[in-house]
């Protein structure tokens, strides 16, 4: 039997993975407060930063549900053991074919401009004010790998959220799941991170501006120039 060797993982990344496998496993249901921010790095033995960045991407993932002065909840996930298997089968791909990864980001672009199509029509103010707060985070984490591209899955998932279409939101909380594997390899493109700001400012201003058009431009634009990025890390990594 092939044995591959034990990937380092980041600490939040642990967290992730136990409270993930918690919710799907149903010892956390729907509606159930999770332990404070203290009391679970106090469990997980790692720093309350480590923490916040764990809670975070299961924020973006849509497990849970951080409320500011109330507490961690976990949210509702109907359909997700499925879609976690498929995640699970697409997962095993990528350590296997290299051009997955592009395969998926292809599925990911027609999935992400369909959405900012539906989001366009839907747009509210609370949504505007979230995806501006989304893009200055990335600004002021421009040089923080972690943070930057956790602002950015961010950004999109609000947008699959305006949607208001359930079976979409979980497409693409899969694929973002697998997403921010390649997100790392992106970013270490030393000119990606500003083209990734500028983008999402582009694709805020449309949706702002409620052009349909504009907005369906500027994510195709955002996509491509991310799926350059994208084949550029890899080409890089096989030198």
């Amino acid at each position: 039997m092939l044995l591959k060797p034990i990937r380092r993982v980041r600490l939040y990344e642990n967290a992730v993975d136990q409270i993930q496998t918690l919710i799907l496993n149903q010892k956390y249901k729907p509606g159930d407060r999770l332990p404070s921010e203290r009391g679970l790095a106090e469990q997980f033995h790692i720093s309350r930063h480590s923490l916040r960045e764990g809670l975070r991407i299961l924020d973006v993932m849509g497990l849970i549900e951080i409320k500011v002065g109330d507490g961690i909840y976990v949210k509702g996930v109907d359909f997700l053991p499925y879609i976690e298997s498929l995640n699970l089968s697409i997962g095993s791909r990528l350590q296997i074919e290299r051009d997955t990864f592009v395969k998926l980001w292809g599925a990911r672009k027609i999935l992400e401009v369909g959405m900012v199509e539906l989001a366009v029509k839907r747009a509210t103010e609370p949504f505007l004010k979230s995806l501006w707060c989304c893009i200055e985070e990335m600004k002021k984490n421009i040089d923080h790998q972690d943070a930057f591209i956790s602002a950015g899955i961010r950004f999109h998932r609000l947008i699959a959220e305006i949607a208001q279409n359930e079976i979409l939101i979980l497409i693409w909380d899969m694929l973002s799941n697998l997403m921010r594997k390649s997100q790392s390899k992106i970013y270490r493109i030393s000119w990606s991170p500003q083209r990734a700001l500028h983008a999402h400012k582009r694709i805020y201003l449309a949706l702002k501006a409620k052009d349909s058009r504009k907005a369906v431009e500027a994510m195709k634009h955002h996509m491509l120039e991310e799926e350059k990025a994208l084949v550029a890390a890899l080409e890089k990594g096989k030198a």
